[in-house]
């Protein structure tokens, strides 16, 4: 690591993101003596300031630099951080791409692996692909996608300051009770999204976002853990991911395994609306709400409520429910077998 005492000032520019927020702001970040970072707006307003925490250079991707208040910085391509002051993170794709001397081994495990892609085909690679997986990645797609989905699908929430805080707080219990997220920390965002209607949506770092029209049609706590339960189910067990490697295409899992995630990143980013289509198995659903219905128990809510959250939906929109159930099947015995579920608990 580079100390502090040692770096000259310079700047690089790029574009920062706040915290808890998806919206990217033309930015530029300043290195004085000592270490300390200044990060600003091209208007020259101070955004944060401080040593900067974490600096990751994604292969082929954006070098993202960690910084105080929850802030962070995405260098523009070609920026010179060599001198960059602050802890490097550890990558695994780089410490694979460096393991030269067990060449042999390595071609046994790129031949195993062609017969694993033969053999077993998409589920392999999907595996794999997560397990390569850096958290930096991850934090990549949910910003991006949800500023493709502020752009297209979302305005602001107009619920009210009072009501997103009661939800904070019901999430707040349900995320002390659920499993941890695999890649980042759980956060709750509001929208209005008059296209989507009553619902909720989770993606793979941790951020779950709820609709206006949710809200507006459920004002029962039980329902609204239920349904967060749910969604917080879908992280954990990392569905999300797995659903999104799912919808891309064998090409471009394999340059994400072999160290270059930029062309499934920038794929995913064009198609903004793929965590909002995305279909899960029926083992992902049984999954999700057996965990919802657990977590939200725990958490001191009644678990049931999922199951009223079904039913009412069937009674706004009839037995095939809103468009966007088709990507939550409800089976015919999906709301007994949740009752059954939150009676053993």
């Amino acid at each position: 690591m580079v100390s502090p005492s040692d770096v000259k000032p310079f700047h690089a520019e790029g574009h920062a993101y706040p915290p808890l927020s998806s919206r990217r702001i033309p930015a530029r970040l300043v290195w004085r003596d000592g270490g300390m970072a200044r990060l600003q707006d091209h208007d020259g307003n101070l955004l944060t300031d401080g040593v900067p925490l974490g600096i990751e250079q994604i292969p082929g991707g954006p070098l993202l630099v960690e910084l105080p208040g929850d802030w962070q910085f995405e260098a523009a391509p070609g920026s010179d951080v060599s001198t960059l002051p602050g802890p490097r993170k550890g990558r695994r794709l780089s410490r694979a791409e460096a393991w030269h001397p067990r060449l042999a081994l390595v071609v046994g495990l790129c031949l195993f692996a062609a017969f694993a892609i033969w053999r077993w085909g998409l589920s392999v690679l999907v595996a794999v692909a997560m397990w390569v997986t850096p958290e930096s990645v991850v934090k990549v797609i949910d910003a991006g996608n949800m500023a493709v989905i502020d752009r297209t699908f979302a305005d602001d929430s107009r619920t009210s300051a009072a009501r997103q805080k009661e939800v904070q707080a019901i999430f707040a219990r349900l995320r002390e009770q659920a499993p941890p997220a695999p890649w980042g920390e759980y956060r709750l965002l509001f929208r209005d999204m008059p296209a989507i209607g009553p619902n909720a949506f989770a993606m793979p770092g941790g951020t779950v976002v709820v609709t206006d029209q949710l809200l507006e049609r459920f004002d029962d706590p039980d329902v609204i853990a239920g349904v967060l339960g749910h969604e917080l189910a879908h992280v954990s067990e990392r569905h999300v991911l797995a659903q999104l490697y799912r919808a891309g295409t064998s090409y471009l899992l394999v340059t994400l395994i072999a160290g270059d995630p930029g062309p499934l990143l920038q794929d995913m980013l064009r198609e903004g609306n793929l965590l909002l289509s995305l279909s899960y198995s029926r083992h992902h659903e049984a999954e999700a709400d057996r965990l919802g219905v657990a977590t939200a128990t725990a958490a001191g809510y009644d678990g049931v409520a999922l199951a009223r959250f079904f039913e009412a939906l069937e009674e706004d929109f009839g037995a095939d429910g809103p468009s966007w159930l088709s990507t939550h099947p409800a089976h015919g015995d999906r709301i007994e077998r949740i009752r059954d579920m939150a009676g053993s608990q």
